[in-house]
């Protein structure tokens, strides 16, 4: 079950995702935490328990021009606990901000307050950190991921559950075969297991953002971009391409929609081309006082090919809710049929690597963003650049009034 449910009768929610203040992107605004402060309300149901989902940010891709490693970066931590809410008590949010460095974290979020035990969860690792995050996922004795690079945060304090992060996808810089691992997933909202893992990479092709119930799919083969996994399926990837034609894998199923069209690129002469873009993955979600439901599909497969001096390529779809981006390719191991863009992933879900000189996805909220394969950036108003960023923290609250 990827999916939260509980019959109960709480009938009230509220959803903190970290936003740049006044919709500002500057690298500051992006990494700092947002504090706030949420009173229970004065006619609070004291007799429901009500429930915090704590979600941290996620790890950027580990690359920045010609540094790092390629690897993706890790999907935010998770820990869920209930407390018997108090009517006109204060409670701190702190909400993680995202990952952006290739040799940073995600933020850590965190739910506290007095009585109660505070909650947190830390952010990703980016992929050129190896750093451990302090803490187990519930039933963990030592960390599996410990020493990897781009692994994911954990959630620590939880009462019900604390939950991992996935790790980000291997990947490799370099100038004329560099490739980029897909990101992470951050833990599904059910707490039932850690979040997935980035798909791997290969010369020229990045590997599929994760999503909250699969891994991301490694590349197969050079040039092969594989679609984001979705919530109720994997991506596909295709076994071959040549110089005369390149197909994208399509994004995994989603539970509420279709995953995304595999992009394509054919040609018979210079002269004589056509192309089809990748596809967004489909499918919403629902956000209830009892009911959390991720339902997205993956986004699709880049594609790129080159006949003689005829090139041409398409970018990588976005994953939907919960969903991971699907993996970006460029032909040959120049900057020609390069700048193709990967697509993001959906809430929760991990960003699609890419190859040398293209744009890796971003992560959504507390997902893994993608990785590069070299030359790659993007540029905030302030001029700080970093490759696939991780998504935010997220904390959302569920619980009853008195009606």
């Amino acid at each position: 079950m990827y999916f939260y449910e509980d019959p109960g009768p709480r009938n009230q929610i509220v959803l903190f995702p970290h936003s740049a203040p006044g919709g500002s992107q500057s690298a500051t605004a992006l990494t700092t935490a947002e504090v706030l402060t949420w009173t229970c309300p004065s006619d609070v149901n004291d007799s429901v328990p009500m429930r915090v989902f704590v979600w941290g940010g996620g790890g950027g891709g580990g690359n920045y021009s010609s540094s790092g490693n390629g690897y993706g970066g890790g999907g935010g931590g998770l820990a869920i606990s209930e407390f018997t809410p108090v009517a006109g008590q204060a409670y701190t949010v702190t909400i993680g901000g995202s990952g952006i460095a290739y040799n940073g974290t995600g933020g850590t979020s965190s739910f506290a307050g007095s009585g109660i035990t505070t909650l947190s969860a830390s952010g990703g690792r980016s992929g050129y950190t190896n750093t451990d995050p302090t803490g187990n996922s519930t039933g963990e004795t030592s960390n599996p991921q410990s020493g990897v690079y781009g692994q994911g945060g954990v959630g620590v304090g939880g009462n019900i559950v604390n939950r991992r992060g996935g790790k980000g996808g291997v990947g490799s810089v370099g100038s004329s075969s560099g490739h980029g691992g897909g990101g992470g997933s951050a833990p599904a909202p059910s707490g039932h297991r850690d979040g997935y893992n980035g798909g791997n990479a290969t010369s020229y092709v990045g590997g599929a953002g994760a999503s909250i119930a699969y891994d991301g799919l490694n590349a197969y083969t050079n040039y092969t971009a594989p679609g984001g996994s979705g919530t109720a399926g994997k991506g596909t990837c295709s076994a071959s391409s040549s110089t005369y034609y390149s197909y994208g894998g399509a994004g995994g199923a989603g539970i509420f929609g279709a995953g995304g069209r595999g992009g394509s690129s054919n040609s018979y002469s210079t002269t004589d081309r056509n192309a089809t873009a990748a596809g967004d993955g489909q499918g919403g979600a629902l956000w209830f006082p009892n009911k959390i439901l991720l339902g997205g599909g993956g986004g699709g497969g880049g594609a790129a090919q080159e006949t003689g001096s005829g090139r041409q390529a398409v970018c990588g779809g976005c994953g939907g809710p919960g969903a991971g981006g699907g993996a970006s390719t460029n032909y040959s191991s120049t900057t020609d049929n390069s700048y193709m863009n990967a697509g993001n992933g959906g809430v929760l879900g991990g960003g699609g690597g890419c190859g040398q000189y293209s744009q890796p996805g971003n992560g959504g909220c507390a997902g893994g963003g993608g990785a590069g394969g070299y030359g790659s950036r993007q540029n905030n108003t302030d001029g700080y650049a970093a490759m696939g960023y991780g998504g935010g923290g997220l904390v959302v609250i569920q619980y009853a009034i008195n009606v």
